[in-house]
C-alpha cells in the first residue's frame, strides 16, 4: 500500500515538472513573437513622425531677394504752335534687376533703349512775305541707366495693391539725325548728340496678380527733381564744335507744367508700365 502511494506521488510530481517545462517554452516562444511585432512596429512609427515632421524645402536666398523685369514708354505727341507744328511718336524698352532688401524696401537698376520718329514743320517767310512752312523728318535712338530705390507707402485690396515712392537717377545720350529726301543721315542742324542726366522722385503703383508677377504703372508725369542737358552740335557756318548747357528743375515735370500752358509736348500722350517677375 505504501509502495502505491509513492509511485502515484511520483507520477503526480513528473506531470507537473513537465507541464511547467512546456509552460515556460510557450510563454517564452510568445514573448518572442511580441518582441519582433514590437521590433516591426516601431520602425514605421518612426519613420511616418519623421515624414510630417520635415520641413518645406525653402528657396536660396537669391531667388528670395532678387528680382527682374522689363518696362515700356510708349507716347504719341502733337505740338501745334504758330511756328512750329510737330508729330510723332517714341517707344523705349527698359529691362531692369533689382534686390528685395526688405519686404517695403527694393533697390535696383534699369538700362533703357529708345527710339523716336518725329515731323516737323517750320515756319518761314518768303522774299515776297508770305508765310510757309519747311517739312523734316527726325529720328532719334537713345539709351539711359537708371539707378533707383523705392518705398512702399501703403497697400489695398488684401495686399494686392501697393502704393510706392521711388526715386532714380539717369543719365544717358540721345542721337538726333535728320531723314528726309535732302538730308538723309544727317545731323541735326549741326547736332551731334545730347547727354542727359538728373534725378527724380515719383509715385509707383502695382499690382500682384500671382506669386511670381507683379504689373507695375510709372506716373513720371507727377515728379520733382533735376534735370539737365548737354548739347554737343557743330555750327555750319564755321565748322567749330560747340558744348550747349541746359539744366531745369522738375517740378510736376515739364510735361504737366506745358500741359497747364496748353503747350503739347513729346510724352504727353502716352502709359509707361511694366512686369516685375520673381525667380
Amino acid at each position: 500500500m505504501r509502495k502505491t502511494i509513492l509511485l502515484t506521488a511520483l507520477l503526480l510530481l513528473l506531470t507537473a515538472s513537465v507541464c511547467v517545462a512546456q509552460n515556460d517554452h510557450i510563454g517564452e516562444g510568445l514573448a518572442s513573437v511580441a518582441a519582433i511585432a514590437g521590433e516591426s512596429k516601431e520602425p514605421v512609427e518612426a519613420q511616418d513622425t519623421t515624414a510630417a515632421a520635415a520641413p518645406a524645402e525653402q528657396l536660396p536666398l537669391w531667388k528670395q531677394k532678387l528680382f527682374y523685369g522689363y518696362n515700356f514708354d510708349i507716347y504719341y505727341h502733337n505740338d501745334s504752335r504758330s511756328d512750329r507744328k510737330e508729330n510723332g511718336w517714341s517707344i523705349s524698352v527698359t529691362p531692369e534687376i533689382g534686390w528685395r532688401v526688405k519686404e517695403r524696401l527694393h533697390v535696383g537698376v534699369r538700362l533703357s533703349g529708345g527710339y523716336q520718329d518725329a515731323n516737323i514743320a517750320y515756319a518761314t517767310e518768303t522774299s515776297s512775305g508770305t508765310e510757309t512752312y519747311k517739312n523734316i523728318r527726325v529720328r532719334q535712338g537713345s539709351w539711359e541707366v537708371m539707378p533707383y530705390g523705392r518705398y512702399r507707402l501703403k497697400t489695398l485690396f488684401n495686399d494686392k495693391v501697393g502704393i510706392w515712392v521711388e526715386a532714380h537717377a539717369f543719365a544717358g545720350m540721345q542721337y538726333p539725325r535728320l531723314n528726309d529726301e535732302e538730308t538723309k543721315g544727317t545731323d541735326f542742324y549741326g547736332l551731334q548728340h545730347t547727354i542727359t542726366y538728373g534725378a527724380q522722385i515719383s509715385p509707383v503703383i502695382t499690382y500682384q496678380f500671382n506669386k511670381k508677377s507683379t504689373l507695375q504703372l510709372f506716373f513720371s508725369i507727377i515728379s520733382f527733381g533735376y534735370s539737365g542737358t548737354t548739347q554737343c552740335y557743330t555750327d555750319p557756318l564755321d565748322g567749330h564744335k560747340y558744348n550747349e548747357h541746359v539744366h531745369d528743375v522738375i517740378i510736376f515735370s515739364g510735361k504737366l507744367r506745358n500741359l497747364l500752358n496748353n503747350q503739347f509736348t513729346p510724352g504727353l500722350y502716352g502709359i509707361k508700365f511694366g512686369v516685375q517677375k520673381s525667380f
